[in-house]
């Protein structure tokens, strides 16, 4: 549950209460091997999942057996939120390691937004950042070349899990094949090993044992494109969010009268 915590805490300042409620939600753990599905395509959702240790890949597949990796469930990440209005699955969760995963009744969770504001705002929090990873991914497959789409997936994910561990290592360790990034990439596992065997040797990163060494964050950021925005990693006050107060007003002005405008989104 730290990782998860860790989470939130990137985007939400959340007192001591809030936390509490938080750590009284009923989970149980479950396992799953490297390999394994967490989520099946077709399935009913019926339950919540929180990533606790290990990595797992949200993908779908083509009925030939092609498949696209749309993006990667690492500790503190909570999926699958479809379950809230008992969707049928539309893809696929498997395990890329060994994975330990909290379980968390639907209900009891519902239960949870409704009795704090705050907790509803860092969930829907949540669910804007997945929503701009996701734009972020059509970006990256659509516009980005190999040594790009490579560079941009190694920072965010390397940003992603010194969030979620409360870290800010250079180190990423990175327990996929260059099958998982090349289905997550839309290029073939040669033209993946080749790409970043260039990067080795232009230093922009090391890979030792399923370890990237990125030395020069700046540097591989520049060359990729590279920024955090879209990750939105501004820590807000959730209490000045109207989801948190119950205000359904739309905004006020410096005079404090109503401007006739939305509120703005906080911008990283």
């Amino acid at each position: 549950m730290q990782t998860f915590k860790n989470r939130l805490s990137q985007y939400a300042v959340m007192d001591d209460q809030i936390w509490a409620l938080i750590d009284d939600i009923t989970t149980k753990t479950v396992t799953y091997r490297a390999g394994e599905d967490i989520v099946r395509v077709g399935e009913i959702a019926e339950t919540l999942f929180i990533v606790n240790k290990g990595w797992a890949v949200r993908h779908r597949t083509l009925e030939d057996g092609r498949r696209q990796i749309v993006n990667f469930m690492l500790p503190g990440d909570i999926f699958d939120l479809q379950a809230l209005a008992c969707l049928e699955a539309d893809h696929t969760v498997t395990s890329v390691t060994d994975v330990s995963i909290l379980v968390i009744n639907t209900g009891e969770f519902v239960q949870l937004l409704r009795t704090s504001g705050d907790i509803s705002s860092s969930f829907w929090w949540a669910a804007v950042q997945e929503e701009s990873i996701l734009r972020e991914q059509i970006v990256r497959l659509g516009r980005r070349s190999a040594k790009e789409r490579i560079g941009h997936l190694l920072l965010e994910l390397q940003r992603r899990m010194n969030g979620a561990m409360g870290t800010n290592h250079s180190q990423l360790p990175l327990p996929l094949t260059r099958v998982d990034l090349a289905d997550a990439l839309g290029l073939t596992p040669v033209h993946v090993s080749r790409t970043m065997s260039a990067m080795r040797h232009a230093g922009l990163i090391e890979e030792t044992r399923g370890v990237i060494l990125i030395d020069d964050r700046e540097r591989l950021a520049r060359l990729c494109h590279f920024n955090t925005d879209y990750l939105h990693l501004r820590r807000l006050d959730l209490s000045k969010f109207p989801m948190a107060n119950g205000s359904s007003h739309v905004g006020t002005g410096t005079n404090g009268k109503t401007n006739g405008k939305r509120a703005p989104t906080s911008r990283t």
